[in-house]
């Protein structure tokens, strides 16, 4: 499918009579969506169940009408569940569900939904400020951020002849996150 702008969330209040609540927002798998009553996460089949479940979203039933705030948001998992075997038939299906859970995954990022793993500030001005990708083995990257009309993002790395870039998997002494570009 072609995954739409979406904001991967839905902030609600819960009046205590009413059990259905919509949420705006496709998932990858069930088990990607998590709901919260005043901040306290539920669980589904015991809390509530995820109704008529289509590309653009859904709806979580709950078992008794919740009294509070509601946040219903996505949290897909990051795991790589694509194998590609050079000679083999390509799985365009595959692909395609691997690029939208991507999507997926950036769209959190830019909302901030990732406990802080990774967070974006579009609103920023050429190098005046750094966007910090942490990694939990340490080697923490800071890369310049850019902005370009409406437009933002961040680069940092290397643009360069294959031959003069190191291998996949191959140790460098840059941080996590730098890029390598080859040509």
């Amino acid at each position: 499918m072609t995954v739409p702008v979406q904001i991967p969330y839905n902030s609600l209040v819960g009046d205590g009579s009413i059990t259905t609540f919509v949420f705006t927002f496709g998932l990858v798998e069930n088990y990607d969506l998590v709901v919260a009553v005043d901040g306290t996460v539920v669980t589904e089949y015991s809390d509530y169940t995820i109704e008529n479940l289509t590309d653009d979203g859904g709806e979580v039933e709950f078992i008794e009408a919740p009294a509070g705030d509601i946040l219903i948001l996505r949290r897909t998992t990051m795991t790589q569940q694509v194998d590609y075997v050079s000679g083999e038939a390509f799985p365009a299906e595959t692909h395609e569900w691997n690029l939208d859970k991507i999507v997926y995954i950036l769209q959190e990022l830019r909302q901030g939904l990732l406990d802080g793993l990774l967070s974006f500030d579009l609103s920023t001005t050429p190098y005046a400020e750094y966007v910090t990708v942490n990694n939990s083995g340490g080697t923490d990257a800071d890369i310049p951020a850019w902005v370009s009309g409406t437009l933002a993002g961040v680069y940092h790395g290397e643009y360069g002849l294959e031959a003069s870039l190191p291998a996949d998997e191959a140790l460098t002494d840059k941080p996590d996150g730098y890029v390598w570009l080859g040509y």
